[in-house]
């Protein structure tokens, strides 16, 4: 008789089994231990701002949706493994609901390859669907990928594509070592000139006086407004109103966004939230999130933010403008009108896998899994 694998839950069974025998530490709650996290999180991200005083409680006690799930593990006073999710309120086709955002995993190094992650977040996801919590999702890196769809339940929905548009070749082969070698650097100083005259001659085409670009000073009630306007534009998307850009942009301890409006006949058209920050020492613009209407003004709206954007990352020093946005996405095109390519593979820092877990009894609304329907930026989780 041929052996017959296991079935994923007892695979997933036996592992947390030897996990907890490993590792002879129960499951606790991560809030009472925030030093410890703190000191975990400065181990397994040295150059992350998780570590910081106040970024733990901004994400996981002030988000306006609902405090966060999170749970540890210990060998005596230190913490060896967290794992959270944040909720996340959401629009699914007509309802609004809540999901939750995996966030911060994290596991001691010495303590690696015992099971600690499939054992937290098997807890963490059965406590938010014990609270109503439909769905939980998240951005995966290699290992965390592989385990979540072979273990937990998860299914990939779909990727990220990174769009680039270099600024200033120079800058960027500034940022690399020496080892890249001359050549490399003679062909950025020859092409730079002409690179950056194709970049400017993108934004000097779509100037419009009809589109006033402003740069936003608070979070106001007309963001209520906007997102009530635009909401039934997607079938799946993060509730972006007042209270959740509030938070996550203005009121972020450690890091500093910057808000551009797009206004025509009195009315905001759109918005775009961006950061300049280091990405393997090169200095990046990051467009992080960007929502406009479905309509011919809306159209032009997400051109001229983009274009605002580039100038104001240029104008800060940025030797690259950057993003994560979904091919479908209707700002797809105001990207490839404004010089964006997608980064081809074999540049790519990294793969950017969306993942989604069910967490209620009976079947998932139609197309939930479908990358299709959802809307999606760099916005809706906390790496930028």
């Amino acid at each position: 008789m041929k052996n017959r694998t296991p079935p994923p839950e007892i695979q997933t069974d036996k592992v947390l089994a030897r996990a907890l025998r490993l590792i002879q530490s129960e499951i606790l709650p991560g809030k009472p231990d925030r030093e410890g996290v703190r000191a975990l999180a400065r181990i397994c991200f040295p150059a992350s701002d998780i570590a910081e005083p106040g970024y733990f409680t901004w994400q996981y006690d002030q988000n306006p949706a609902g405090p966060a799930y999170e749970l540890i593990t210990k060998k005596g006073s230190a913490v060896t493994g967290h794992c959270a999710a944040i909720p996340m309120r959401q629009k699914i086709g007509p309802d609004t609901g809540k999901g939750s955002l995996g966030v911060n995993v994290m596991t001691h190094p010495d303590y690696r390859g015992r099971g600690i992650y499939v054992l937290l977040q098997r807890e963490v996801d059965s406590l938010c669907g014990k609270d109503h919590i439909q769905f939980n999702f998240g951005f995966s890196n290699e290992y965390s990928h592989r385990n979540c769809l072979r273990r937990l339940g998860y299914r990939e929905i779909g990727r990220f594509p990174l769009w680039i548009l270099p600024f200033d070749l120079n800058l960027i082969v500034a940022s690399r070592t020496p080892k890249q070698g001359l050549l490399m650097r003679a062909a950025a100083f020859a092409v730079n000139p002409f690179w950056g005259l194709a970049s400017s001659m993108f934004s000097l085409r779509r100037k419009d006086r009809s589109m006033e670009i402003e740069a936003a000073t608070a979070i106001t009630e007309e963001f209520d407004w906007f997102w009530y306007k635009v909401k039934a534009d997607h079938t799946n998307i993060l509730v972006r109103d007042r209270a959740y850009l509030d938070w996550r942009f203005v009121r972020h301890p450690t890091r500093t966004y910057k808000v551009f409006t797009a206004r025509s006949k009195g009315e905001m058209r759109g918005y775009l939230v961006a950061r300049k920050t280091k990405i393997e020492g090169i200095p990046c613009g990051v467009l992080v999130d960007i929502l406009t209407e479905k309509t011919p003004e809306g159209k032009k709206a997400a051109g001229r933010l983009i274009a605002a954007f580039n100038r104001q990352a240029r104008a800060d020093g940025a030797a690259m403008g950057l993003c994560l946005m979904l091919r479908h996405s209707p700002v797809g095109r105001a990207l490839r009108r404004n010089g964006y390519i997608i980064c081809p593979k074999a540049f790519l820092p990294r793969e950017f896998p969306i993942i989604l877990h069910w967490n209620m009894p009976g079947s998932p609304p139609a197309g939930l899994y479908d990358i299709k329907s959802w809307y999606m930026t760099l916005g809706d989780y906390d790496a930028i």
